[in-house]
């Protein structure tokens, strides 16, 4: 099973260190802006979010790719064709009452293969809102880094909500009013087992 302590602070910020670098994806341009109306409250589990539901689903809703379509690694290529059956129900609903597109990941990235065979990966959603009850997973470490304390929506499947908004489908000027949503997961290898990564 997944855990917060699994994911260890040092490899989280490498590995946030090497999603800051450039890259190209591929978001068509947004139209002018119409006012925020964060009015919508969504309930899940511990949570409640106020949200601007409208703003959310208007930019997810112009983003051509998620990032594991525009990337042709092989990790990514077996991310994107699994899917459907990554994502629990559960989640697909939060992410769609919230506004977001799930097939249209902000950010994916790979951590590594389990002895059980499965690859756990992690990545991450935004929408345009603040946490109105319920904890900001985020855990400042010692040495300046930092871990999730995530909780778990089955024994493949664990998710966290923080303030944050790294490599955002949304203009900067409104990063400021970003909440996070991270997950992590195991999934099987569907596509070539000669491409599997260790």
């Amino acid at each position: 099973k997944a855990n917060s302590q699994q994911i260890k602070s040092d490899m989280r910020s490498d590995l946030l260190s090497l999603l800051s670098a450039p890259y190209h994806r591929s978001v068509a341009p947004l139209e002018k802006k119409s006012a925020s109306k964060m009015n919508t409250i969504v309930k899940f589990k511990a949570w409640i979010f106020e949200i601007d539901y409208q703003r959310t689903k208007e930019v997810y809703q112009k983003v051509e790719n998620a990032c594991t379509e525009s990337c042709r690694c092989n990790n990514c290529k077996n991310f994107s064709i699994n899917r459907e059956r990554i994502y629990p129900q559960e989640f697909k609903n939060l992410l769609t009452e919230l506004g977001i597109d799930y097939k249209k990941e902000s950010e994916v990235y790979h951590i590594y293969r389990a002895e059980n065979g499965k690859h756990l990966y992690g990545g991450w959603f935004h929408f345009k809102g603040k946490i109105k009850e319920g904890k900001d997973c985020r855990i400042e470490t010692q040495n300046g880094g930092r871990s999730l304390d995530t909780i778990n929506l089955n024994d493949d499947f664990q998710i966290g909500f923080l303030k944050d908004n790294s490599l955002s489908f949304f203009d900067n000027e409104e990063k400021e009013n970003l909440i996070q949503i991270e997950f992590y997961a195991f999934s099987n290898w569907v596509i070539d087992k000669t491409l599997e990564s260790e």
